[in-house]
């Protein structure tokens, strides 16, 4: 039962101020948008928060679900030119647009409920669609973290290519999943795509394919720079080729932070930030008319990893000219140059296997003329004796970025791109990921006496792992106070790999004396193993003489 000191969104106490510490609400509305829902107004088991969006199509609320004590999302199916003033809660259609709001809503329904069905972590969740006020709901995840806009606001800077490769990864693989279903998304852009604080892309901002299109009964919405030309013109939006343009156009702006335009792949600098292959995957995917564009997923990832080769449609004037090369006054020349090529292929063939290098392994495809190789596997050489190899460095160039790694020793090879076994042209870039060694973090000092919150905070900004341990107060480290840590500052740790044990008063009575942490069964898998010298440890965690190193941590691996 709600009184005036309960939220009016989960019921539980207010205690001070006007936000629920339960459930993070207001009590108090901030955007009261005319037409909309009421703040605090109730649809099925939603209760109905702030007004997030409005657009032709529909509105979103941010909205509290009662019956699983969570945040949502509420989509509410309200085209604003087709509907005549609120009563209540309840919507009214404008006379006359009857039957065309009902088959809009059913292409609502339609879109929703399908989108329900997948399963896909870059794929904003879909809970529930029900109908209530005379219109249809959506109740969508309520996705924590930025738009791609803010998020290289915050960054201060764009991301690498391999780094947006990464993170389009399960976009790549969610769009393919909804070409099978005939989804199309039609809003692709720095707004829709959000990046959560654990590095994921999730897709949101799904809509009917009417307000993706320029046309005459919704107001539309599209993006500036993501947006395909053919979205503009009335009745043109209708394939996937629509989010082949998006999408290559958000990836040009997360490795360059710049809004694609046509001619864009022709500037300089995008060829310091991209491989030659990605560049003419991209601009193919962006042509400005849908005929001469990569039309489905599949072809469009395989060619940006430069596993297949772009092949263009031949012009009519070359047709031509091949068919009168084949005139009959011509087919004794063809044939005479046909056998020379025929020929000179064979000895370059015999040529190559009388050549005993053993230190790099270039093959050639059988497949293909001799101007094209496999690329052999460089994953586990050093970068050393690849620049150093004769016979490597005649068919490839090389580029190099370095990262961490615990598997790999400083200056082998990590990983690369093209991957081995890939067919490419001689003189290829091959763009080499080379290992830095182990990152090791030093353990920071001025932790103990801390507060918990202070020391996860400076913990995590490090990328540094850890578990907490309970042990009484005492007079000097208070509740929620950190009396120790099993590691002493100074030493350095793999963050990938390690991680440390942090010792918190709990609020047990207050005890006399210094707190003497007491022996507790390792925790679960992902526990570290720790000498009984930091079980037995009095409160002098920290600066014990005996000195640890991160080799008494264990690797949670």
């Amino acid at each position: 039962m709600r009184t005036e000191n309960t939220c009016i969104f989960c019921a539980g106490p207010i205690e001070e101020g006007h936000v629920c510490s339960w459930c993070g609400f207001s009590q108090i509305n901030k955007n009261d948008v005319p037409g909309t829902l009421k703040y605090g107004a109730k649809t099925d088991v939603y209760v109905v928060g702030d007004v997030l969006t409005v657009d032709g199509e529909s509105t979103s609320y941010m909205a509290y679900d009662t019956h699983n004590q969570r945040k949502v999302v509420l989509k509410e199916f309200l085209p604003v030119s087709m509907i005549a003033p609120r009563e209540g809660n309840t919507i009214k259609v404008q006379p006359g647009k009857q039957v065309l709001f009902k088959n809009l809503m059913m292409d609502f329904e339609d879109l929703y409920t399908t989108l329900s069905r997948v399963e896909n972590k870059a794929l904003q969740k879909i809970y529930n669609v029900y109908h209530d006020n005379g219109t249809i709901y959506a109740v969508l995840e309520y996705v924590k973290g930025d738009s791609l806009k803010q998020n290289l606001i915050k960054r201060g800077k764009p991301y690498t290519f391999k780094e947006a490769r990464w993170l389009f990864q399960d976009l790549f693989i969610l769009l393919k999943d909804l070409e099978t279903l005939n989804i199309a998304h039609g809003g692709i852009s720095d707004e829709t795509v959000y990046i959560t604080p654990d590095n994921n892309a999730v897709l949101t901002g799904f809509a009917i394919r009417d307000l993706r299109v320029k046309n005459d009964h919704i107001m539309y919405k599209l993006y500036n720079g993501f947006s395909a030309p053919e979205q503009y013109s009335q009745d043109q939006f209708a394939g996937f080729y629509t989010d082949i343009y998006s999408i290559s156009a958000l990836f040009y702006y997360a490795v360059t932070g710049k809004l694609y335009s046509q001619g864009a792949f022709d500037l300089k600098d995008v060829h310091r930030l991209m491989p030659r292959y990605a560049i003419e995957t991209l601009r193919y995917a962006t042509k400005p008319n849908p005929q001469d564009r990569i039309n489905n997923f599949d072809d469009f990832i395989l060619m940006l990893d430069n596993k297949a080769i772009i092949e263009k449609p031949k012009s009519e004037k070359v047709v031509k000219i091949e068919t009168e090369l084949l005139d009959k006054k011509y087919l004794p020349f063809i044939a005479i140059i046909v056998i020379i090529v025929l020929f000179t292929i064979s000895l370059l063939r015999i040529s190559s296997k009388t050549d005993n290098s053993t230190n790099s392994q270039i093959y050639q495809s059988s497949q293909s003329f001799a101007d094209k190789l496999e690329v052999p596997s460089l994953v586990g050489k050093s970068y050393n004796e690849i620049i150093n190899d004769v016979e490597l460095n005649k068919y490839f160039f090389f580029d190099i970025s370095e990262d961490y790694s615990s598997k790999y020793s400083i200056g082998e090879v990590i990983s690369h791109q093209p991957e081995a076994g890939t067919t490419v042209k001689i003189g290829t870039t091959i763009y080499l990921t080379v290992s830095k060694g182990e990152r090791l973090v030093e353990m920071p000092d001025g932790l103990i006496g801390q507060s918990i919150e202070y020391v996860s905070q400076r913990l995590e900004d490090l990328g540094i792992k850890y578990t907490i341990k309970e042990m009484p107060q005492t007079q000097e480290y208070p509740y929620g106070v950190v009396v120790g840590t099993d590691i002493q500052r100074g030493v350095k740790i793999n963050p990938q790999r390690d991680y440390i044990i942090i010792y918190v008063s709990d609020n047990t009575p207050i005890v006399t004396g210094s707190p003497t942490p007491s022996p507790s069964p390792t925790p679960a898998s992902n526990s570290t193993s720790i000498s009984s010298e930091y079980e037995n440890s009095s409160s002098n965690l920290e600066s014990s003489s005996n000195s640890t190193t991160s080799s008494n941590i264990s690797s949670n691996e």
